[in-house]
């Protein structure tokens, strides 16, 4: 396991949420993007906040990755 946690926060009926945990922004943002999209826009993705491993509170935080164009 990782130093760090990455949590993908949305919002939801004005409530900021969980949407995906992951051991790499990269993951936590691609599964918010999939909770965001199958939500129909219910639940908006926000941003990414970083924990260390054991520890309660956020250490940083990482705007939500931009799309890529293939």
């Amino acid at each position: 396991m990782g130093d760090k946690l990455y949590l993908a926060m949305g919002e939801c009926n004005g409530t900021k949420v969980v949407m995906a945990v992951g051991y790499t922004p990269e993951y936590a943002d691609k599964k918010a993007k999939q909770f965001e999209a199958s939500s129909n826009g219910f639940v908006k993705y926000m941003d990414i906040s970083v924990i260390a491993t054991g520890e309660k509170v956020k250490c940083d935080t990482i705007q939500r990755i931009a799309e890529t164009v293939a």
